[in-house]
């Protein structure tokens, strides 16, 4: 069972946001020595469905697994899917109505499962992430869309979110979207202790080197080394 007190040291999490199961396992096959944690993307839920999240929990058992869910509704059901199937973590949505986050926060608890709230979307990250800490939360993510970065947002922004989310709730924080190699460290000496990697590693030639280098990076700086 994964627990807090398993984030003392930063985390490198590796987002299959891929649509094909072949595909991301065998990224996640290249790139494992370097990754601490597995994460089941929502197109790749989307795509092949719950039985993903079980894939890559039999084939990496010793690796965390994260299953993205980004529950808006019925929240204990999706919570408890997902932990069924294998996940160490779960995500809803941060948009989530209190009411539904409270159900994915009873759904966790029984399932021995930790609670991520992606802040995808949220207008007031901070604000927000202080409320959810108050309803049961474990973890937050800081996330800039996708679609966000075409449009000029830049993951700078988020290294202040970040880091008064850290400070303000001491709750476990992620950093996602559009991360390179320059704002992981950015991100790691703002407080986040979990750096999220897609395309940069999944559409890498070498995905192996390109997880190295955000590992080494990563550690570099911390103040926590491996």
């Amino acid at each position: 069972m994964v627990s807090i007190e398993d984030f003392v040291s930063p985390k490198l999490q590796l987002a299959l946001d891929l649509l094909e199961l072949e595909s991301a396992l065998k990224v996640a096959f290249e790139a494992k020595d370097y990754v601490d944690i597995l994460e089941a993307g929502t197109p790749l839920i989307k795509s092949v469905g719950i039985p993903s999240i079980r894939t890559l929990k039999k084939v990496f058992s010793d690796k965390i697994i994260l299953a993205d869910m980004k529950t808006l509704d019925v929240g204990y059901i999706e919570v408890s899917m997902a932990a069924d199937a294998g996940a160490d973590i779960v995500s809803i949505s941060g948009l989530a109505p209190n009411d539904v986050v409270k159900e994915a926060v009873r759904g966790a608890r029984e399932k021995g499962v930790l609670l991520m709230a992606d802040l995808l979307g949220v207008k007031s990250q901070v604000e927000r992430a202080i409320e959810l800490k108050g309803l049961g939360v474990n973890m937050v993510c800081a996330h800039t869309a996708i679609d966000q970065e075409r449009s000029g947002a830049s993951v700078r922004d988020n290294v202040e979110i970040v880091r008064n989310i850290a400070e303000l709730t001491g709750l476990i924080v992620s950093a996602a979207g559009g991360i390179t190699l320059e704002t992981a460290g950015l991100m790691i000496e703002a407080g986040a202790k979990i750096i999220v990697v897609g395309r940069a590693i999944t559409s890498s030639k070498d995905p192996k080197n390109a997880a190295a280098k955000f590992k080494k990076e990563i550690l570099e700086h911390s103040h926590v080394k491996k």
